[in-house]
């Protein structure tokens, strides 16, 4: 007789029975039973609407997107700034105010420079030139009645011959004889130029004793090949050095336009050397590092140091004139400018060419050195103050020991041929190097190395306490970016 459940719905079967190894089997799921359950299941998978209820009781609202934390190279509230940064802040911002200040006052006036009359008349600088070109070349007899005048077609033949020379017929393409010729001969001696047809050059114009012009080679015209390699020479730099390269260039502009806007003009009225140097280096250096390196404690670090090492160079520049009581004279240039304009001290003109010669190198020096040490705190961001320092001058020792005979070489290759004259008169070695124009050399070298060594520490230190590492290093990409790692020995 069959047994019913307690609620009479469906008919009792048994739970399971029982096998040799006493586990129960499960008895078969009823059709009714197993789609209930599966109709449940889809249920749960499939989204629930909200309640009006559920939607008053417990608002969902999408959560807000965090905003992504940049961190800035250089951050601009003063606030977040350390104490070291407040100073280098501070001390670039008085640097900045004097050198506008002593920019003013220097700036040279509109009245004429003072020029004696006797350099027009004596000195090759300023005669006229014209240019021309080579029309025929000719080996003739020398002596020529035309030569250096004009003429319109052919050159008149010497009534007595001296021996052969080489006659270049010019096209004169500029100046008041525009249009005629003249005539040039060389005689193969040392010096003499080789000239060919279609050469551009350029000739000097003088009178002669009958009233007429008369015509000299000068030079060669170099429009050409000089402008091509400035090409050459930006398209290398823009080409390796990205936009940083491009600016290096606007910076190079800059620099002239400074030096031959103002430093020059203000020299040649009467300024004062020494403030006229070093207020256009320092407004060169103030320029030409943030615009070629942006706007970073790191720049901030590199320029602080430069003008702290141009100081010091200032100063020793004028000490090692002074001690070795240098007139000079030696050089032609120093000659010409102490008899032609009255206004240019001979002394005050080295001591400005110390001071801006010795620029080009602490800038290099400063730069390297606080580049050094924000690499090294994007290696290590918990590295302290005296570490970065430390590490950043194994590097300073290296460059310092590499620039000290590059700025010597340098010397040595622009007086090479001031060496060699002296090298054969055999003049006594202790002469030679106590001379006024081999003293002047060594004290500039001198200068510049000490000023040199000097700005590898400060820029060290300075950069220790004040570069922030830059994030664009170490998070670029995600961290993805390749890690360079220091080995402690």
């Amino acid at each position: 007789m069959g047994k019913h459940s307690a609620s009479g719905d469906e008919p009792y079967q048994p739970r399971g029975t029982y096998t040799a190894d006493s586990s129960p089997q499960q008895a078969p799921i009823p059709t009714e039973t197993r789609r209930s359950r599966l109709n449940r299941s889809r249920a749960e998978t499939q989204p629930r609407p909200a309640t009006a209820q559920a939607s008053t009781s417990q608002p969902t609202t999408p959560p807000k997107p965090q905003a992504s934390k940049t961190p800035k190279r250089f951050r601009p509230h003063i606030k977040d700034w350390t104490l070291g940064q407040r100073i280098l802040a501070g001390f670039l911002l008085i640097g900045f105010i004097l050198s506008a200040i002593s920019t003013v006052a220097l700036w040279p006036s509109n009245t004429p420079a003072r020029v004696d009359k006797s350099f027009q008349e004596t000195s090759s600088l300023p005669q006229n030139i014209a240019d021309g070109t080579i029309a025929v070349t000719t080996e003739a007899a020398c002596g020529s009645p035309s030569v250096g005048r004009t003429f319109d077609d052919t050159p008149r033949e010497p009534t007595t011959s001296t021996g052969t020379c080489t006659r270049a017929i010019v096209n004169i393409t500029s100046g008041p004889d525009k249009g005629k010729r003249t005539l040039i001969e060389t005689s193969h001696k040392p010096g003499d130029p080789d000239l060919r047809e279609g050469d551009k050059i350029r000739m000097t114009r003088h009178a002669t004793d009958d009233g007429s012009m008369g015509y000299a080679f000068n030079d060669y015209q170099r429009k050409v090949p000089v402008i091509a390699w400035l090409i050459i020479t930006a398209i290398a730099m823009v080409a390796i050095g990205s936009w940083r390269g491009a600016r290096s260039l606007v910076g190079l502009i800059i620099t002239m336009a400074i030096i031959g806007a103002f430093m020059l003009p203000a020299l040649l009225r009467g300024g004062d050397p020494l403030l006229l140097a070093v207020t256009s280096c320092a407004l060169i250096m103030f320029v030409v590092i943030y615009l070629v390196h942006g706007i970073s404690w790191k720049s901030s670090s590199a320029l602080a140091g430069t003008i702290i090492a141009l100081g010091l160079a200032a100063t020793m520049a004028g000490w090692g004139i002074d001690g070795t009581r240098l007139r000079g004279l030696g050089e032609e240039d120093n000659l010409l400018v102490q008899l032609y304009l009255p206004d240019v001290t001979v002394h005050g003109l080295m001591l400005a060419g110390f001071i801006v010669g010795a620029i080009g190198a602490l800038n290099d020096a400063t730069v390297a050195q606080a580049s050094t040490v924000n690499e090294l705190a994007i290696i290590d961001r918990k590295a302290s103050p005296w570490r970065l320092f430390a590490g950043g001058m194994q590097v300073g020792r290296d460059h310092i020991a590499s620039m000290l005979y590059t700025l010597i070489l340098s010397y040595a290759g622009a007086a090479l041929p001031m060496l060699l004259l002296i090298t054969a008169s055999e003049r006594p070695l202790g002469q030679v190097l106590t001379s006024d124009l081999i003293a002047t050399e060594i004290v500039r070298s001198a200068v510049g190395a000490i000023a040199l060594a000097l700005a590898v520490p400060i820029t060290t230190i300075i950069a220790a306490v004040t570069v922030k590492p830059d994030p664009d290093a170490s998070n670029a990409g995600g961290h993805g970016h390749g890690h360079v790692h220091v080995h402690h020995h």
